[in-house]
This record gives C-alpha cells, sequence and structure tokens, in this order.
C-alpha cells in the first residue's frame, strides 16, 4: 500500500494535526489510500507530462492582514505538479477551459463533481461512515483528507463536456451539494472552484491524502440517481446573441503593450493622470496577459514610476498607490475597454480611424451611398461615350475594364 505523505511528518503534532492523523486512520480503515500521482492521473487521466493544468494561488496574508503574496492563476506544467506541493495556497479546478483560460464562460469539460465539508472532526467523520453513510443518494468515489474538513469527490468516468449541457452540469453540482447540506456544514461552490488536491500542504502543516470509495460514475448515472433530467437552460440561445453576454478572450499582442510602455517613458504620468495611467496599464497588460505574464506585466510598475520620480511627478503618489491602481485594472471586466476609452484615461489624444468616428452600421451606410453616387456619375459618363461614337471595346478600355463586364455591368445602357 502506498504509504502517505502525511505519514512522513515526524515534528510535534498539535491538536488539529492530531485530529488529521486520526481522520486518516480511520479513512484506511475502511477504504484503499491512493498515491497523489495515481489521484491526479485519475482525475486527468488525458493529460501528459508536458500538459499544463491550471493552479489557483490563493492571497496569502500576515497576522495583521497585510497581504503577503496577492492571489493568481498560473499554468504549470504536470511534471511540475510536484514542485509546488508545499505551497498551502495552491488549488486546482476540476475542469478544463477553452484555450486553458480560467473562467466560467470558458468552462470546457467537468472531470468530477466535489463536496467541501467544512469543520469535520474524526468523531463527526466516524458518525458519516457508520451511520449517515446508507442514506446517500450515492456513494462518492474518493474522500479527501484536505486538512480541518474533507473533500468528497464523484469522479466521472469519462468527462462530460458542457457546451449544451451547462445547466445540467450546473444543477447536478448544485443538487449534489445540497444533498449533503442537509446533513453536513457545506460550504457551496460553483463547478470551476479549485480545490486542494492531495499530495499537497494544507493550512495546518500536514499534507492532504486521498481514498477510494468506488469506481467513477457516468454523468448519466448521477443524473438519474440525484433524479435529474438533462435539459439546455431557457434563453440560452437568446442570451448568447446579445452584446453584453459576448466571451471576449484578452488577446492583446505583446507588440501593444511595449508600445504603451515606451509612450509612458517617454511621457510619465503627470499630476492628475497618475492613478488613471496606472490604471490603464493594468488594462492593457490583461489584455495582452496571452503574450505578456503576470509577473512580467509588475515589473514594468518601478520603471514607469522611477521615470515619474526624475521628473519629480511622483510627489504624493507613492509607488503602492501605483500598484493599487495597477491591480484595479488588471481585471477580466475591463477586457473590452476600447481605445478612446484608454485614451482618456491616459491624457492621450484620440484619433479616430478611417470610419472618422462613424459605427460601423454608420459606416456601411456611408459606403452604400457613395457607390450609388459613383455607380450614376459613371453611367452618365459612359452615356457621353455612347453618344460620340464609342464602340463597346474602346469604351471599355477607357474604364479600365473588360469588354465582358462592361456589357454585364452596363450592358443595359446600350439598347
Amino acid at each position: 500500500m502506498y504509504k502517505s505523505f502525511a505519514g512522513q511528518y515526524e515534528p510535534q503534532k498539535n491538536n488539529l494535526q492530531q485530529e488529521f492523523e486520526a481522520k486518516n486512520d480511520i479513512l484506511r480503515s475502511g477504504f484503499l489510500e491512493v498515491a497523489p500521482v495515481d489521484y491526479l492521473s485519475t482525475i486527468f487521466p488525458d493529460k501528459g507530462y508536458e500538459d499544463e493544468l491550471i493552479v489557483v494561488f490563493g492571497t496569502v496574508k500576515d497576522k495583521s492582514g497585510s497581504i503577503i503574496e496577492r492571489g493568481t492563476v498560473k499554468r504549470i506544467r504536470l511534471e511540475d505538479i510536484w514542485d509546488i506541493t508545499w505551497r498551502s495556497n495552491a488549488y486546482i479546478p476540476y475542469c478544463d477551459f477553452i484555450k486553458n483560460y480560467y473562467h466560467s464562460k470558458t468552462l470546457k469539460s467537468v472531470k468530477a463533481f466535489v463536496v467541501d465539508c467544512d469543520g469535520i472532526t474524526s468523531t463527526r467523520l466516524k458518525k458519516i461512515l457508520k451511520y449517515l453513510w446508507s442514506s446517500l443518494p450515492a456513494e462518492p468515489t474518493h474522500i479527501v483528507n484536505s486538512g480541518q474538513g474533507v473533500h468528497l469527490v464523484y469522479v466521472l468516468s469519462e468527462a462530460v463536456d458542457v457546451k449544451g449541457l451547462r445547466w445540467s452540469v450546473n444543477k447536478l453540482n448544485e443538487t449534489i451539494q445540497d444533498t449533503f447540506s442537509r446533513l453536513l456544514n457545506v460550504d457551496k461552490h460553483p463547478v470551476v472552484h479549485p480545490y486542494r488536491f492531495p499530495g499537497f500542504l494544507t493550512k495546518i502543516n500536514t499534507v492532504a491524502t486521498a481514498f477510494k470509495v468506488r469506481e467513477p460514475y457516468t454523468f448519466e448515472e448521477l443524473m438519474k440517481v440525484f433524479k435529474l433530467q438533462p435539459k439546455k437552460a431557457k434563453g440560452t440561445e437568446k442570451k448568447s446573441k446579445q452584446k453584453g453576454e459576448l466571451l471576449v478572450l484578452p488577446n492583446g499582442r505583446r507588440a501593444f503593450f511595449e508600445w504603451v510602455l515606451r509612450k509612458l517613458f517617454m511621457n510619465p504620468p503627470i499630476p492628475g493622470r497618475r492613478h488613471n495611467s496606472f490604471f490603464a496599464l493594468g488594462i492593457v497588460a490583461y489584455k495582452c496577459r496571452r503574450e505578456v505574464p503576470y509577473e512580467e506585466a509588475l515589473e514594468t510598475i518601478p520603471m514607469v514610476y522611477e521615470d515619474m520620480m526624475d521628473r519629480n511627478l511622483h510627489i504624493g503618489f507613492t509607488i503602492e498607490e501605483a500598484y493599487s491602481a495597477f491591480q484595479k485594472g488588471y481585471n477580466p471586466k475591463y477586457v473590452r475597454a476600447s481605445w478612446k476609452y484608454l485614451c482618456g484615461l491616459l491624457g492621450w489624444e484620440y484619433r479616430p480611424n478611417k470610419r472618422n468616428g462613424r459605427s460601423r452600421e454608420e459606416h456601411l451606410r456611408y459606403l452604400q451611398k457613395l457607390r450609388r453616387i459613383q455607380k450614376e456619375e459613371k453611367e452618365e459618363h459612359i452615356k457621353r461615350l455612347i453618344a460620340r461614337g464609342y464602340t463597346k471595346s474602346e469604351i471599355a478600355e477607357m474604364l479600365g475594364m473588360t469588354r465582358r463586364n462592361l456589357n454585364k455591368t452596363y450592358g443595359y445602357l446600350f439598347k
């Protein structure tokens, strides 16, 4: 049997750690312990060593409440996952996402459904397994001892694609959590929520462990057990056509980010524009996050601030305020921000494009009108040439088109 990581800890244990070990003993007596590597391959069987997993890092604070490390999302190769198991703030969602972009709207498939039970002591765990287990509609496939609580995991034998089944997936997740909330203290989360995986350090300085209860379910089996009928959410198609509901992914290029930076280096933010300028830089950095990593974007803040100091433009504006403004702009809700809006924040001159401020619809109507006028003028010109006795071949050559196209487009003028 696999020797758990938790068993390797030898320092003096406090009460919480003793409770954690007691829960491990109870679970070992009834279920097979699963190695962290095997558990990860059970959840992500389609991932190779070179493939990336989404890892969510929570915000770390000290005892006074000051932020030591801000939360972020990173993509880490599968073979490098075990290098970060010492992080107690690292969590992994049981899902796959479109282009590996972590967002509820880019959810591609779901690997498992998780019930996060908080405050589960060894006594309560024993009560669940002995007296409440038989009342469950379906046993979980795995139990994860995650620290002060446990995760009851329903692993799917095959990941369910949410396309066309988003309502069913969310409803099943909600129903499973509601079922356990009548018996236990459950923290309810959406399907995209990340959880601590076995092998990772917990907040009480133990290592999370996993135990196998039974074989995985199919999605249809779980829907049947929890008495749900698959169906699409009402009005899904209508909502997808509304402009405000369209998903816009950050697809800015590095060249755009560097161009904005060069302009800021040459013309540092002036008083009255300093907060807005770093806010705009955060928006641009998020738009370009696919090619410009978050850590690299952060490093540009002191560079811009240093240029402000050289010109004495920093007085009354600290670098902490610059970081704060940047973080506010580095947000998915500003990914649709227009260039006109960014110019307003930065205090730069906004130069409209070739439409000269017209909307797309107005510009199309303008072009149609322009083409109609041009066609009428060309018709008058052809009539004058016909009156002068020119042949079709001569007229076609003068207009720069073939005789065939002339006859096809303006043939009615020769009748």
